[in-house]
């Protein structure tokens, strides 16, 4: 069956500036732009620019244009509208292409997910929110925002990362600090805090997080868990904020409690050796200078180098000569089996069961 469109349902997505109309008027009569602009009390270079599409019919104009042509002033002014009209949304288009565009590159879902965007799907409202929580002017200035964090990755070369995720997961932990309340960052408290916390090993997570928070926050180092975010393999970061305030993050990818307090005492350990750096390290990733100086210090803190060299030229292969150094050194034995593991004394698949899986606490 075949209907007819009702007037109001039929939108074309063309439209002609009415300067083209204009210019086909004067062709049709043969008059010269100059004639029209001297019957019309208008300057050639105003009826140039008309008819050139780069200056609007006003209201004015129209009256003197239905005055010389004998078109009515709304249609004159009804073209333009449409032309309005063609121009922004041909505007809000291309702006909506370049904020999908832009919303491609980072975690937005994720994003949702944890409160730091709206729950919408309105592209132009993310993106604004997008440039709210990064705290910028234009998507051009993100690569600004990455320059501005000045972190040193430790990049895991077998994974491909992408800097506006790992950017993301690094302010979703700075928005988090700054609601802390921090003092200025004290050396000696956290070097005290540091011994302290050690001690925690061996205890549960609603017993030895709070007081690990207290102690960071009362020497001026905010601790902070973040979940992992896609297209990052990050374990950890350490940086500093300003007001000399510093930040521990941990996403506690891997949930095993070697690898929580392993993260821990290596980004203790930039926090103390390199003050005013940034760090962010992923799993695996290739060290150097100062990622050797932290790995150096985290195992002097947890185990002492030279008890732990030692400890290792005994070939350890059961679980009771991990559990005995461990009761020695005074840490949980999970930390114990990661060191081995990770300097290769042991592989990868032994002595599992001395770890401890910790879970997100929803």
């Amino acid at each position: 069956m075949v209907t007819v469109a009702k007037k109001e349902d039929w939108a074309p997505e063309w439209a002609t500036h009415p300067g083209e109309h204009l210019a086909e008027y004067l062709e049709d009569r043969g008059w010269s732009q100059a004639e029209f602009s001297r019957l019309a009390d208008m300057s050639p270079k105003h009826v140039s620019t008309i008819i050139n599409g780069t200056n609007p019919v006003t209201a004015d104009t129209a009256l003197k244009l239905e005055r010389v042509l004998g078109l009515k002033a709304s249609i004159w002014t009804g073209l333009q509208a449409k032309w309005d009209l063609h121009e922004a949304k041909a505007v809000n288009h291309r702006a909506l292409a370049d904020a999908e565009q832009v919303l491609s590159k980072f975690p937005i879902k994720e994003l949702k997910d944890r409160g730091a965007l709206p729950a919408t799907n309105d592209n132009s409202r993310l993106l604004s929110s997008l440039l709210e929580f990064f705290a910028v002017g234009t998507p051009h200035a993100f690569g600004a925002r990455w320059a501005n964090l000045a972190v040193h990755h430790r990049q895991f070369k077998a994974f491909e990362t992408s800097q506006y995720h790992v950017a993301a997961w690094l302010l979703l932990g700075e928005k988090k600090a700054r609601g802390m309340n921090l003092p200025a960052f004290d050396a000696e408290k956290f070097a005290n805090a540091v011994l302290e916390i050690r001690k925690l090993t061996t205890s549960e997570p609603e017993i030895f997080y709070p007081r690990m928070v207290d102690l960071c926050r009362n020497a001026g180092v905010a601790l902070v868990l973040e979940k992992p975010i896609s297209k990052t393999c990050l374990f950890g970061s350490a940086r500093w904020l300003e007001g000399d305030r510093a930040i521990i993050q941990m996403s506690l990818r891997m949930k095993s409690n070697d690898h929580f307090w392993w993260t821990f005492f290596h980004e203790a350990a930039h926090i103390t050796l390199h003050k005013g750096r940034a760090f962010a390290d992923d799993k695996g990733g290739e060290g150097d200078g100062v990622e050797d100086e932290a790995d150096s210090w985290a195992e002097e803190k947890l185990v002492g180098r030279a008890k732990f060299a030692a400890f290792k030229k005994t070939n350890p292969r059961s679980e009771m000569a991990v559990k005995a150094f461990a009761q020695q050194v005074e840490i949980h034995p999970g930390i114990v089996v990661g060191m081995l593991q990770h300097c290769g004394a042991i592989p990868y698949c032994n002595l599992n069961g001395l770890k401890v899986n910790f879970e997100w606490a929803e």
